[in-house]
């Protein structure tokens, strides 16, 4: 149990700040109410008592300010803001990360839309998450990528989105570090190679969960997917979503392919009824994500500043760049996309029937397949169709 040391009871509170006064006249009741509605809460719900662990700071501020001439209560009032203040201090990080998920997850259960709430609860989760011991976060991460592996018990979880889970999974244990990011954007980045030459990749974790468990699985998915497309294409540090050796007219080709797949599920999307303005606003974010122009050429770019890769190799990839014109972005962030939503629409429990969710499972098994093939030999037999 999480104690919250040197903070008042309500009794205390109440005889400490005790006059000759109706109690029930004065302002000090809303005080009186912050602090039960704090008390009334279970110790196991970390992120719901951080809020009210602020309602009671706000309700202290507003009652010493109403009373700016003073008066024999502000003292007391005033001792309770600063506990209330300290003790969020006490909860545990980790608990309030997973506490504030849920909420979330409710709230986009019954339509709302996390980013207008005032509290700001997805912010607050990447407060928490940052303050999470290492060795604790990493084992935190680790059970939401086992959550993203579970949900294929799900009867209900298309085929397509079955077998992209399950070549992720196979690349998860590649993932040997998964960390809050330290002073660079999430994301993943492959490692200097081992002794042994066995790849390695650290997880620098986005934890401004706007969307609850259904954005951070997503996320793991979509990092997990350049792990898996890496190790299919065998591609450089970059990660760029193309078979090593293609040509700039193979290139141009896939872009154009591409390119074409995220407009058309853009039309699907437009208006699609199925959707609240939030889950609309997330999709059109992902689509555009996946279709932002000079997206490679800046990629490699950076890297080649870095040492990350060679000039030879930035040469190339500026090259599929130029050969993707304005479908660049797809050479580094489509496959992913695509899974990340493919999570999303399970577990917000879409009608798979949607004309959106309907394209984006072809895409996605489109996708799948490119990759099926190019981490095949060329002499092998034709892979199974996973649907």
């Amino acid at each position: 149990m999480i104690m919250v040391s040197r903070m008042m009871t309500e009794d205390e509170f109440k005889q400490g700040t005790a006059t000759t006064g109706l109690r029930g006249r004065s302002e000090i009741v809303r005080v009186d109410q912050a602090l039960k509605a704090f008390y009334a809460l279970p110790d196991a719900r970390q992120g719901a008592r951080l809020f009210a662990l602020k309602d009671i700071v706000r309700a202290c501020g507003d009652y010493v300010a109403h009373k700016a001439d003073g008066g024999s209560r502000v003292g007391g009032t005033q001792r309770l803001g600063e506990q209330a203040d300290a003790a969020q201090g006490q909860l545990d990080p980790e608990a309030v990360f997973r506490d504030l998920l849920t909420e979330i997850d409710h709230m986009m259960s019954e339509g709302k839309n996390p980013d207008l709430d005032l509290r700001m609860p997805a912010g607050e989760a990447q407060k928490a998450a940052q303050a999470v011991p290492a060795d604790r976060f990493h084992a935190m991460m680790g059970d939401f990528v086992q959550k993203l592996g579970a949900l294929r018990e799900d009867g209900t979880l298309p085929e397509e989105t079955h077998a992209v889970i399950g070549e992720l999974m196979a690349v998860a244990p590649l993932v040997t570090v998964m960390q809050y990011p330290r002073g660079g954007m999430g994301g993943v980045k492959l490692d200097p190679a081992a002794a042994d030459g066995d790849p390695a990749f650290t997880f620098n974790v986005d934890t401004q969960v706007r969307g609850g468990t259904s954005f951070l699985l997503g996320h793991i998915a979509h990092e997990l997917t350049h792990v898996a497309a890496h190790q299919a294409f065998g591609s450089s540090p970059v990660m760029e979503l193309v078979q090593s050796g293609a040509t700039d007219e193979e290139v141009a080709a896939l872009a154009a392919e591409r390119k074409q797949s995220l407009a058309d599920l853009k039309a699907a999307l437009a208006g699609n009824p199925e959707f609240d303005d939030f889950q609309q606003g997330m999709l059109e974010e992902k689509l555009g994500y996946g279709a932002q122009p000079q997206k490679l050429e800046q990629y490699a770019s950076s890297f080649e500043k870095a040492g990350k890769i060679t000039a030879a190799q930035k040469e190339q990839l500026v090259g599929w760049g130029s050969a993707a014109g304005d479908a660049s972005g797809t050479l580094v962030e489509y496959d992913t996309v695509l899974n990340q939503m493919l999570i999303y629409l399970h577990m917000w429990q879409t009608s798979q029937d949607n004309p959106f969710y309907v394209r984006l499972r072809a895409a996605a098994q489109a996708a799948y397949d490119r990759r099926s093939r190019a981490r095949r030999p060329a002499t092998d037999e034709p892979a199974e169709q996973s649907s």
